[in-house]
């Protein structure tokens, strides 16, 4: 059986937190299998802004913004999970868990690449080489 795990986002800790309660992790893995719609309601209602999910049998990142979160909250837990994507998380064992895994996002944001970078969106448009 692989092995799962399931992380919580919390915008006033800033940071993605591995959670505790086995019940709550299978309840996220479980709608991810048969109702992922379900994820970004399950999240709000335990107070997360975000949930991330690891299956590191297909090395694999799953990122659900939970159900009104904002733009801010949304590209912040994006560029965590971004982060962890490359570098892993460290789970309470001690050990480092989905390095160099892919990352998919499974709710509708409106974020687009302002999540990587927010010149290449606005700047792009503008001059800012001053008057010659």
């Amino acid at each position: 059986m692989s092995k799962r795990h399931c992380f919580i986002y919390q915008r006033d800790r800033d940071e993605f937190q591995e959670v505790d309660k086995l019940d709550m992790a299978e309840q996220y893995f479980s709608y991810l299998s048969n109702e992922p719609d379900q994820i970004e309601t399950y999240a709000s209602q335990n107070g997360s802004d975000a949930v991330l999910l690891l299956d590191t049998a297909e090395q694999k990142w799953t990122l659900v913004y939970a159900k009104g979160s904002g733009i801010v909250t949304q590209r912040t837990a994006r560029r965590r999970a971004d982060s962890a994507s490359r570098s892993g998380m460290l789970i309470k064992s001690g050990e480092r868990v989905g390095v160099n895994a892919t990352l998919s996002v499974l709710s509708d944001s409106n974020i687009g690449d302002l999540s990587k970078s927010v010149q290449n969106k606005y700047l792009s448009h503008n001059d800012l080489r001053g008057v010659e």
